[in-house]
């Protein structure tokens, strides 16, 4: 026998032995990990409305997590607003990321993403408000606070155009985060306004996340004298380009140097003006009648300007004008405007508006009449009842889908944050109105509003409008007695127990 053969000999002898020997080393760390499995969690009841933690069980008494998603996360992959793996940022646990992060979800039972996308029973995953996975099956790291909604329609939170009374001047500041109006406000399901030339989130009871951007747009004068002014303006704005570029041709050719044109004469207003001409920025103006929408859309061609007209009641009559210039319009679906019968043109306002704007290519968005919340005089003409702006518009002929991106995503276009918010999509922040039945009818109210992943409302929590078509008796509205006038002497009334 070689000393090769020796060696194999040798070796197939103690793999026989290890063999042999195999069951009795692993049996006591087995039994080990059987004992301190049967010592392990137990599954908990029915999950809250909301709960402290959406993840499967954890044992916790060693230091380790032993459930079934302890090791590799579990599930599939988090999926992105197309069903498919979403980027390595929706991962909860890649590379430590999730450490110290506040988690929401929101298992919603039909979810109307707001790019033209419907999905059911899906979730919705956000890590310090912002969305990282979007799907079925989609695991929740240990902590998230979780909204159970499968019975509800969750939409994209809605974004108004204008707005008044919510936001102060220097919103991190200024803005009172427990007003009245503004919790009214988030009782329509609006999460997101530009007040002035600033967008805020109304986070209720916090500033994080509050504050989206600041000189969104450029305001400008549509009279007929603040045409002519911005249109000089931009005539010498657009020969200093000229000349500015001449000058780099010749330096790029080395032509004997020539003095710079010189700049100095542009600041102030002039700058804001020379982004405009630059396309860094959108000019806005408040324009109706079809003489200065026709101004604006000319001066809009002549310059290649984007510019947003507010208002709008006349629109329809230009609306291919308007359509070719790439003229946006913000619109109320139920403003009023008379015909002018001394015109042989079409003038007055029309509940089409809306929908002949969308047909030839102009950028719709909807706001209500009262850009504020009014306690007073007649209701639903304010941003508690926005939706119904939408609403008419749809009676105007606009699509239900069309009239959703009106007060969701084009605003958020208009404003230069749709990057943000708009819509439901991974990667921007998590912002929704979740409401019993279809947003734009007119007897469905919001039930949770969540603004950059917190319930900022909730209606069964607060007094306002809880006992309308209550949670707590299957959507009917609680009839409450009358407490106040009442004779001297005569007992209370007895409230309803989700009144108490």
């Amino acid at each position: 026998m070689t000393r090769r053969d020796a060696a194999r000999g040798g070796a197939a002898r103690g793999l026989a032995l290890l063999l042999a020997l195999a069951p009795a080393l692993l049996a006591p760390a087995l039994l080990a990990e059987a004992a301190r499995a049967d010592e392990g969690c137990e599954e908990p009841p029915g999950d809250p409305v909301i709960v402290g933690d959406g993840a499967d069980p954890v044992c916790e008494e060693d230091g380790e997590e032993h459930g079934p998603d302890a090791d590799e996360g579990g599930g599939d992959a988090p999926a992105g607003g197309d069903g498919k793996p979403a980027d390595p940022a929706a991962k909860p646990d890649d590379e430590g990321e999730g450490k110290g992060a506040r988690w929401f979800a929101v298992h919603a039972g039909e979810l109307h993403t707001g790019a033209r996308q419907v999905l059911r029973d899906v979730t919705v995953l956000a890590r310090d408000g912002r969305i990282v996975a979007i799907g079925h099956d989609v695991a929740l790291p240990p902590g998230t606070e979780v909204l159970d909604a499968r019975g509800l329609r969750a939409y994209p939170g809605l974004v108004a155009f204008e707005a008044s009374g919510l936001v102060g001047g220097a919103p991190e500041d200024s803005t009172d985060v427990y007003s009245l109006d503004l919790q009214l406000a988030l009782s329509g399901g609006v999460t997101t306004v530009a007040q002035g030339t600033t967008v805020a989130k109304l986070t209720w009871g916090t500033l994080e996340g509050h504050l989206v951007a600041r000189d969104a747009y450029l305001r400008l004068d549509a009279s007929s004298r603040g045409l002519r002014t911005l249109r000089d303006e931009l005539e010498r704005l657009r020969a200093y380009q000229r000349k500015k570029r001449a000058w780099d041709l010749d330096r790029a050719r080395g032509l004997p140097d020539a003095p710079e044109p010189d700049r100095r004469w542009i600041s102030g207003r002039l700058a804001q003006l020379e982004r405009l001409l630059q396309g860094q920025t959108r000019g806005v103006l408040a324009a109706s009648d079809r003489a200065t929408l026709t101004a604006v859309a000319t001066l809009a061609l002549d310059f290649q300007v984007r510019l947003v007209v507010v208002g709008a009641e006349e629109a329809w009559t230009v609306s291919d004008l308007l359509g070719r210039a790439g003229v946006a319009c913000v619109v109320v679906s139920r403003s009023r405007r008379d015909e002018d019968a001394r015109r042989a043109q079409d003038t007055g306002w029309t509940i089409e508006n809306a929908a002949r704007l969308h047909a030839r290519g102009v950028p719709v968005a909807l706001v209500p009449g009262s850009r504020g919340v009014s306690l007073g005089g007649l209701g639903g003409r304010d941003l508690m009842t926005f939706n119904l702006e939408a609403a008419f518009a749809v009676r105007g002929g606009l699509s239900e889908q069309d009239a959703l991106a009106a007060i969701t995503l084009v605003p958020a276009r208009l404003l230069g944050v749709d990057d943000r918010v708009g819509s439901v999509e991974v990667g921007k922040d998590l912002d929704l109105a979740l409401t019993r039945g279809d947003l734009l009818r007119y007897t469905t109210l919001v039930e949770y509003t969540v603004v950059h992943g917190r319930v900022a409302y909730d209606k069964a929590k607060e007094p306002l409008l809880r006992a309308v078509r209550s949670r707590d008796h299957d959507g009917q509205t609680v009839p409450i007695p009358q407490l106040w006038p009442r004779r001297v002497g005569e007992p209370e009334p007895e409230l309803p127990p989700a009144e108490r």
